[in-house]
């Protein structure tokens, strides 16, 4: 239960509202948040709230307002702020309400003090101050413990409030209305300005308490006020406030950096841990090929004693046999040694990333580092047109990848140009979510052109194991051709990379074709399980409105057309709209193999 204290009276003509003082605690228990209109705040926003009430430096906010149902609305306005009497004690309108009999003029007008008594059943509608009040709410207390805040203590804190009240039957309209007006009918504060008046005036000792990226944005000011970076739009140092954005720039650079910590910290953590596991995994393969080509030394060794000790040595079983087993040997240790390349490509790739978030996660902080990332940047921006240089959002992303990978940040820039991103120019002054958002959507695209390809084909066939060989060979070429920008493409072929166990091998095949970055599909075979999966990354690439990344191969001469089929018929159906490589010999198809990765990757 709580006592809600304070005057009340008509206000606007016709609203009756009573305004006065609470402990933030009871406000809390006593309302609720609407679903319709309202939106819960997010675990890293209550924080800092938490932590803003906590930090004892200009703690102030407006009034929290709260709304009250009537069931008769206009006969309880009519009895408020006339002279004559209203019971002290009257319950018919509002349970809970008791207006004293006692008057305080107000030029010539009759206010009346008040007070509302509601028990902790959520009686009223939290229509402003929602997220200050829900921290308070029960299911909140891992965060007060995150934010080392006493909870108890703040709970008592005393704070303005206003409940207004309306007519029950249109509580949700009325709520949804009062609720624009308060939050959108004002003209705010332009971030810009605000920011000036932090920096300019330095009226806070504490930069922290504004919040943790308040400290380094205020820092980046600093040199960006000096007119080095005035070649990049948003950073451009003018003193005409309403066309000044390099404050509110710096800011949300400073929070986009930080946010992505977290994130760029358990990516890392991830990446360590395969790395790990990769390099016990090439480990055990070498061991392997290690054991291998000892065999094949030792029964090469008996196939030369019997050349050199037994005439007719060719006619003989056991050197038939000793033939036979070097055969089989000898394709297992280049399955192996296929497979040890294709981890070494992956162990490249998962080093490189790994320095890469190690470096961003300890200089992303850095106002030097920014510099360096913005100096580089300013290059950038000259070579854009003055319609195409993008919004406050992408000049935060372009930030985070020049610091991340300076690979990527290119392929960010390539990306945003052929999707014309980078010609939407307005300020966007309050670009958090969408720099985040932009780079969620451009990862999508990129991270679709990872290193890892999946080979789809007949398993243990020779045929299909020399076309392996040869696309192995091809990979290898186009690592090494390219090596200076580290795409390391690693051939995935789930035979080879998946132990038999109690998951299911299609389970791992179906994933694995969801996540690489292309598909190299043998069709020579004319294999049924090579067109489930074909079917599949159709079906997976149609699902996301794009195109497969595949490419088919097809050997003109296959020994599996036995009929001699025209080519399309041994297909088998209609793959005309995607990539097709037929080759008669195989030069041929590493050539060609190696031309399709290049425009694939775009280099």
């Amino acid at each position: 239960m709580a006592k809600l204290e304070g005057i009340i009276y008509k206000t606007f003509d016709h609203y009756v509202v009573l305004r006065g003082f609470a402990a933030i605690k009871d406000l809390a228990q006593i309302s609720h948040r609407p679903e319709s209109y309202q939106r819960n705040a997010d675990k890293e926003h209550k924080k800092s709230i938490i932590q803003f009430l906590a930090s004892g430096e200009y703690k102030y906010f407006p009034e929290i307002t709260l709304a009250c149902r009537v069931a008769n609305y206009t006969e309880f306005a009519k009895n408020i702020g006339i002279d004559s009497a209203v019971d002290r004690d009257d319950a018919q309108f509002v349970p809970g309400l008791k207006v004293l009999s006692e008057r305080l003029p107000y030029e010539g007008y009759r206010a009346r003090h008040a007070n509302l008594i509601k028990n902790a059943n959520d009686e009223l509608v939290r229509v402003d101050g929602n997220h200050r009040l829900e921290i308070f709410d029960e299911n909140n207390e891992a965060l007060w413990d995150e934010a080392k805040a006493d909870k108890h203590e703040l709970e008592k804190l005393i704070v303005p409030f206003t409940v207004i009240f309306s007519e029950k039957e249109f509580g949700d309209k009325f709520e949804a209305g009062i609720f624009h007006n308060i939050n959108f009918k004002q003209l705010p504060l332009r971030q810009e300005a605000s920011l000036r008046i932090i920096h300019d005036i330095g009226a806070f000792d504490n930069k922290e308490s504004l919040g943790k990226e308040y400290p380094l944005a205020l820092d980046l000011i600093e040199v960006v006020k000096t007119g080095q970076f005035n070649a990049i739009p948003w950073l451009s140092v003018v003193d005409d406030i309403s066309k000044s954005y390099y404050r509110t720039t710096c800011l949300s650079i400073a929070r986009l950096l930080i946010s992505q910590k977290e994130t760029l910290y358990l990516q890392r953590k991830e990446c360590v841990l395969d790395l790990k596991k990769t390099r016990r995994d090439i480990s055990s393969i070498q061991n392997e090929i290690d054991t291998l080509e000892e065999t094949v030394k030792a029964k090469f060794d008996e196939i030369q004693e019997l050349e050199l000790n037994q005439t007719g040595f060719e006619e003989m079983v056991t050197y038939k046999k000793l033939k036979l087993e070097i055969s089989q040997i000898q394709e297992q240790l280049k399955l192996k040694q296929n497979n040890h390349i294709s981890l070494e490509y992956k162990i490249a790739h998962l080093e490189y990333k790994a320095t890469n978030l190690r470096r961003y996660l300890k200089s992303c902080e850095n106002t030097s580092i920014i510099s360096e990332a913005l100096t580089l940047l300013v290059g950038v921006y000259r070579s854009f047109s003055q319609e195409a240089h993008g919004n406050i959002a992408f000049l935060c992303a372009l930030v985070y990848y020049t610091i991340l990978d300076k690979m990527q940040m290119q392929s960010f820039i390539d990306w945003a140009e052929r999707n014309g991103i980078n010609k939407i120019i307005e300020p966007d002054d309050l670009s958090k979510d969408s720099a985040v958002n932009l780079i969620m959507m451009f990862e999508q695209i990129y991270q679709a052109k990872k290193n890892e390809i999946f080979i789809s084909m007949q398993f243990e066939d020779s045929q299909s194991e020399l076309i392996y060989e040869k696309i192995t060979r091809a990979i290898e070429r186009f690592n090494e051709k390219h090596k200076s920008i580290r795409l390391n493409a690693t051939p995935i072929r789930i035979d080879r990379t998946v132990e038999s166990s109690t998951f299911s091998i299609q389970d791992h095949i179906l994933e694995a074709i969801k996540s690489c970055s292309l598909i190299i599909a043998d069709l020579s075979s004319s294999n049924i399980n090579v067109y489930h999966e074909i079917g599949y990354a159709m079906g997976v690439a149609e699902s996301h409105n794009m195109i497969p990344n595949m490419i088919l191969l097809y050997k003109e001469d296959t020994t599996h057309n036995k009929e001699k089929k025209d080519i399309d018929k041994f297909v088998g159906f209609n793959l005309r709209n995607l990539s097709q490589l037929r080759f008669k010999d195989y030069k041929q198809l590493v050539d060609g193999l190696v031309d399709r990765l290049e425009k694939h990757y775009g280099v």
